[in-house]
């Protein structure tokens, strides 16, 4: 079974636009939104490859975006406007991540009904019994196996259907879409990060239908991470990282990833970073084993990408430290880049992105 989502109108927007928008399997940039800029890619896949067309990443003033959300519309819209145009982007059509500090997911189990009546359960039941840390969700889903559960009123199993909901703010989105349109960019969907970073690990041919594995996300500013099971992502989680603890000032917060990691590294601040990086991961590793994976099964795998120059270092440092999982950077032999970008690894959310098409 693979995860896919479907055309769904305005203004029950999820995470496709509306279907009136020509979709083409080639074409689409993929954009990821963060808070130091914008980062696109386009790709045509190649064999077993994806190729990279073009990439890069317009940076934008600090405080401008911060955790996904846009604080200065109009200065972000000033600031990319020219870039956008310059590195022939305008007109493209785009499909745009929202970032993992603004997911929501979770199963959500319904007696059997057809399928023109789950959106609107599924509705009922997030404004009613699932608590969504944000108001006016947009969400979509994708149904899963039926699941035997034990009533109250008999002793027999009843089946119900269960259905993986992902949601996210709709105030977010909807600004989104509103500074796309002013930039000449026409989004075509908007996806979660976990599912883009999928896409490409499916390509390399790695991917088993009972695997548990983790996306750790490494960036300067945070870490996302993503558990999944075979196809399906079952949990997110963003961690933020507060460079003050590593003796970081404001100016220095600014420095590109490549600065920053230098700059940890020349002053033996590596170790410290690493060291809460692991707490932090053995916490919600341990909460997915035995809140969210089925009989406490663990994870077999973590990956590791970002934007963070020294993944290969991390790699080292975490696989010394992290029980019972092997860590690896996430595999990108089957990505021909060439010269068009220097760290492949911070690029992958979106080349991921573009390959959805």
């Amino acid at each position: 079974m693979k995860f896919t989502l479907p055309d769904i109108k305005v203004p029950r927007l999820s995470f496709t636009l509306p279907s009136l928008f020509s979709r083409k399997k080639t074409g689409c940039v993929g954009i990821a939104l963060e808070d130091g800029g914008l980062r696109y890619a386009e790709v045509r896949r190649s064999g077993r490859g994806v190729e990279v067309k073009k990439a890069g990443f317009i940076e934008l003033d600090s405080g401008f975006i911060e955790r996904g959300k846009i604080i200065v519309k109009d200065q972000v819209e000033m600031q990319l406007a020219s870039e956008i145009k310059d590195r022939g982007l305008k007109g493209k059509k785009a499909v745009l991540s929202v970032s993992g500090s603004s997911v929501f997911i979770r199963k959500v189990s319904l007696p059997p009904v057809p399928e023109r009546e789950v959106r609107e359960l599924l509705e009922i039941e997030l404004e009613s019994t699932v608590h969504v840390p944000f108001p006016r969700p947009y969400f979509d889903y994708c149904k899963l196996e039926a699941q035997g559960i034990q009533t109250d009123a008999a002793e027999e199993e009843e089946f119900q259907d269960q259905y993986l909901v992902i949601a996210a703010p709709g105030d977010m989105i909807d600004e989104y879409i509103d500074l796309f349109k002013l930039l000449n960019i026409e989004l075509t969907a908007v996806e979660i990060e976990p599912l883009a970073l999928y896409r490409v690990l499916e390509k390399t041919g790695l991917c088993e239908e009972d695997d548990h594995f983790m996306f750790v996300q490494l960036r300067i500013h945070d870490v996302n991470v993503s558990f999944f099971h075979g196809d399906i992502p079952e949990f997110v989680r963003n961690i933020s990282i507060d460079l003050a603890n590593y003796k970081i000032t404001n100016d220095e917060r600014s420095m590109d990833s490549h600065s920053v990691f230098r700059y940890m590294e020349e002053r033996g601040m590596l170790g410290g970073f690493a060291g809460d990086l692991v707490r932090e991961l053995e916490r919600v590793l341990s909460f997915y084993e035995f809140n969210i994976s089925k009989n406490g099964e663990r994870v077999q795998k973590i990956y590791l990408t970002g934007d963070f120059p020294g993944i290969e270092e991390m790699v080292s440092i975490l696989s010394g430290r992290i029980e019972h999982a092997e860590v690896v950077p996430f595999p990108i032999e089957h990505i021909e880049y060439e010269l068009i970008v220097e760290n492949v690894q911070a690029y992958t959310v979106p080349i991921g992105l573009s390959m959805r098409g």
